[in-house]
């Protein structure tokens, strides 16, 4: 049979629309796939320099907390920051505590009115701090530990000293000394000896617990946060207002610092009172730390003595471990710490001088080059101060802490 040519043309005809229906399906499918694959490629790159954009503002906040001794002033924080033709960041920061804050920082491009990507870092930023071990309730220079009267040492003492005991005075603890013991701190009657107190004489001489870069950090920090000169405004050294005042960090000049008439003070930073005295006074007068610190401890530097002898008392935050106040003489003085009638929640240190207890005075750790103990005195030492962490405040060096770096969006 003969086929008829126009129907064989014809349905060549439909063949090749056919094919060329389906080569334009696949070509308009692949042109989707490869503009899918372009636009992804250009989020990518606009998502990776938000990125940028956002950890840009973060470095930049931390730059602004150290410049600025712990503040991002406006326009770096809270306000949109422009780079360049490129993009914008906008910076937030949340206060935790005195030495802790939250950096957010998010990424626009182009801008934060109309972004075409944005990404979102948030991190937490500490206060470096030192740390000191304070492994002893007491530990003592080569001017040794002279106990009378029912002094008390609750604790673990080294001296590279002798100790010397009279009357019922006690070491509820082991009692180390390059030289003797004279009991009866470990040897009480009746003959059963004091809970733990086990003596070691003629023992090799001991480090005593270096503070040298506690002290400059403490120092740097408490100028930073201004200087008052008692001269000019002796007001301004004797605390002693109605009700509850805030203390540091601040530096004091030409003149002692007070803190007196049953006043509650809060201390927010260090102190540094440049050769002068420190003195607390009255039953009621109460220096506190603030709770912001949590378990860091916070220095008060005095190139002169520190005088108890009228009450006053200091007290830790209730974080866990404690957060203490320290108190550092520079004075050379057998009196550098003078310490009776009040409870001394604090840690002192007067590696140059001495220090006295009486009165039913009780501290809580104390480095010296000499202590006596009469009358009642105690010290209780903490265990959480064999690591102690020191912070130096808004005048230290604030950088990232560790594993708190995260994204909070991708859009």
């Amino acid at each position: 049979m003969k086929i008829n040519s126009k129907f064989k043309r014809g349905q060549m005809l439909i063949l090749g629309l056919i094919f060329l229906m389906v080569v334009l399906i696949l070509s308009a499918t692949l042109f989707a796939r490869v503009a899918n694959f372009l636009r992804f490629g250009s989020n990518s790159i606009l998502r990776e320099q938000a990125v940028n954009l956002a950890e840009a503002g973060i470095d930049n906040a931390i730059w602004q907390l150290n410049k600025t001794a712990g503040n991002c002033p406006s326009p770096y924080c809270g306000t949109e920051q422009v780079v360049g033709t490129t993009g914008s960041f906008i910076v937030t920061i949340q206060d935790k505590t005195a030495s802790l804050k939250t950096i957010t920082s998010t990424g626009y491009i182009p801008n934060a009115t109309t972004p075409r990507a944005k990404r979102t870092i948030k991190t937490d930023v500490l206060v470096s701090s030192e740390t000191v071990s304070f492994r002893y309730a007491v530990q003592v220079g080569t001017g040794g530990v002279d106990m009378s009267n029912s002094s008390i040492i609750n604790g673990n003492v080294y001296t590279n000293g002798s100790i010397i005991g009279a009357n019922s005075s006690r070491i509820k603890g082991d009692a180390y000394a390059v030289g003797t013991i004279n009991d009866p701190p470990c040897t009480p009657s009746p003959p059963a000896p004091a809970p733990g107190c086990i003596e070691h004489e003629s023992q090799p001489p001991s480090q005593i617990p270096d503070i040298t870069a506690i002290v400059s950090d403490a120092k740097t920090a408490a100028e930073t946060g201004g200087i008052i000169n008692c001269a000019e405004t002796p007001s301004l050294c004797t605390i002693d207002a109605v009700g509850e005042a805030n203390v540091g960090p601040k530096k004091y000049i030409n003149g002692d610092l007070s803190i007196t008439n049953n006043i509650t003070a809060t201390l927010k930073g260090p102190i540094w009172i440049e050769n002068n005295d420190f003195s607390m006074s009255q039953g009621n007068t109460i220096l506190k730390l603030d709770e912001s610190f949590g378990s860091n401890n916070v220095a008060i530097i005095v190139d002169g003595t520190i005088d108890l002898t009228q009450g006053g008392t200091f007290q830790p935050t209730s974080a866990t471990p404690k957060g203490y106040i320290m108190l550092v003489s520079n004075s050379t003085s057998n009196q550098a710490i003078q310490i009776s009638q009040s409870g001394s929640a604090a840690i002192f240190y007067s590696l140059n001088g001495g220090a006295q207890l009486s009165q039913s005075a009780s501290v809580t750790s104390l480095v010296a080059q000499t202590l006596t103990m009469t009358q009642n005195s105690q010290l209780t030492y903490d265990s959480g101060l064999a690591s102690a962490s020191f912070t130096t405040g808004p005048g230290g060096s604030w950088q990232v802490k560790r594993g708190t770096y995260r994204f909070t969006s991708s859009p």
